[in-house]
């Protein structure tokens, strides 16, 4: 049966998708129509089972296209340093996190982002490449789950991971094989930490599978100069040398990127997942968003770890992308609520290359979505709801979270997991001491 949702703020997530009268009609999962309640023909709801929203405000569900999910049980053990000496002091905490840590905390992730209205993700692990996917399609949340190569000359903590990311991601994508909630990718840790012919070797896997290949680039200015070092060239140019940037290709940070970088980005397709609170905290720098946006650069929004950043809110990385890009540059005008709301759904989506599915609430997507309570006290306008959405609202302001279709998270309760049994397990697991295994997330 369908389902109307009415008596709603609905925001579709395109350009002018603004009703403050909407309703939103869901069959099997997905949008059947959207749009201002007067417009709705009747014969389309005729037998819809109807729910009162209330006035409150829909959105598309959010979109975290960078994280490190099996850390999470580790947030707070390094909150100091740049990239690579908070690297140095994290790694004893790191380098021992057995798989079944990293599903533990798999799972704590996306009972988090849950709760704060994130719908789909991008989780990056070393070693159990399939361990975020199991976690999010138990809870219902989706996941682009893979795990990122590295090369033992080059990064030294924990035993080899390729061709074992590989192989436990081809068991993933056999594991979830028909379910519409999960896919993969293959990925590579950095230019940094990878050898040239890692590099290539891992590209070439995953186009031979049609998979996206993830990685992290340009993050710091000590990795720019590093590469530089090493191959006499940026890591941008490095990686386009290599032909391992195209439109299946996630680059993560790229806050270090020159005009002639940026035009040659635009061209190859490539998307970016930008992680504005950990360069923050990193002191990474700021990345420039709005030249590659203007460019035609796909950005997306992402949390990173809850080690370099502490939470999984895309609604506080929406604030801050606007933030930084105006203090940076001293311009007000820079950038603006429109940009980074774009950025958290469906430039998110187009980054991780799933936007024939998500990233909008219009006809034949996948029903994900937020409800969330914000009380304006004038009568809400897009323009309101807008600066709300952006520069005021959080976890706090959740009411409900859907996931094609299906409620997962409303009033403070998950429909599919018991988050206070979760927890007391989370706890008990890690008030034992821990094989030394060398795994790390």
């Amino acid at each position: 049966m369908a389902t109307l949702l009415q008596n709603l703020f609905l925001c579709t997530g395109t350009d002018t998708g603004f009703h403050p009268d909407g309703t939103l009609l869901i069959e099997d999962g997905r949008v059947l129509w959207s749009g201002p309640r007067a417009d709705l023909p009747a014969s389309l709801a005729e037998g819809a089972d109807r729910r009162d929203l209330d006035g409150r405000i829909v959105i598309p569900g959010l979109i975290n296209t960078h994280a490190h999910g099996g850390m999470s049980a580790q947030r707070g053990c390094c909150d100091e340093g740049n990239l690579f000496e908070w690297a140095a002091s994290l790694a004893p905490f790191t380098s021992v996190l057995t798989l079944e840590d990293n599903r533990i905390g798999c799972e704590l992730a996306v009972m988090e982002m849950v709760r704060n209205g994130i719908t789909a993700a991008c989780d990056c692990a070393r070693y159990g490449a399939g361990l975020f996917a199991d976690a999010a399609s138990r809870i219902g949340m989706r996941a682009l789950s893979g795990a990122l190569a590295n090369s033992p000359s080059l990064r030294k903590a924990g035993r080899p991971n390729w061709p074992l990311a590989l192989e436990e991601t081809e068991a993933s994508m056999a594991r979830h094989a028909g379910n519409g909630l999960v896919r993969h990718y293959l990925g590579a840790h950095s230019p940094y930490s990878c050898e040239p012919d890692l590099l290539v070797a891992v590209k070439a896997e995953a186009e031979a599978r049609n998979l996206p290949f993830v990685i992290h680039l340009a993050e710091s200015p000590i990795e720019v100069e590093m590469i530089r070092e090493r191959h006499g060239m940026t890591p941008f140019r490095h990686l386009d040398r290599l032909g391992v940037i195209d439109r299946l290709s996630i680059l993560a940070h790229c806050v270090w990127l020159d005009d002639e970088e940026i035009a040659r980005l635009a061209e190859t397709g490539a998307g970016v997942a930008h992680n504005p609170v950990s360069n923050a905290k990193l002191a990474s720098g700021v990345a420039p968003v709005p030249a590659m946006r203007r460019a035609g650069v796909p950005v997306g929004l992402g949390t990173d770890s809850t080690v370099s950043n502490n939470s999984l809110d895309i609604f506080q990385e929406m604030k801050v992308s606007v933030l930084m890009q105006r203090v940076s540059t001293g311009n007000a005008n820079i950038t603006g609520a429109a940009e980074a709301f774009a950025m958290a759904t469906r430039e998110g989506a187009r980054v991780l290359c799933w936007d024939d599915e998500i990233g909008t609430l219009e006809p034949g997507k996948a029903a994900d979505l937020v409800v969330l309570e914000l009380d304006h006290p004038m009568t809400p306008t897009p323009q309101l709801v807008l600066s709300d959405l952006v520069y005021r609202a959080g976890p706090q302001h959740i009411r409900e979270v859907m996931v094609a279709g299906r409620t997962l998270y409303a009033d403070g309760q998950f429909t599919f997991i018991d988050a206070a049994e979760t927890l007391a397990r989370a706890r008990a697991h890690h008030a034992h001491s821990h094989s030394s295994s060398g795994f790390s997330a």
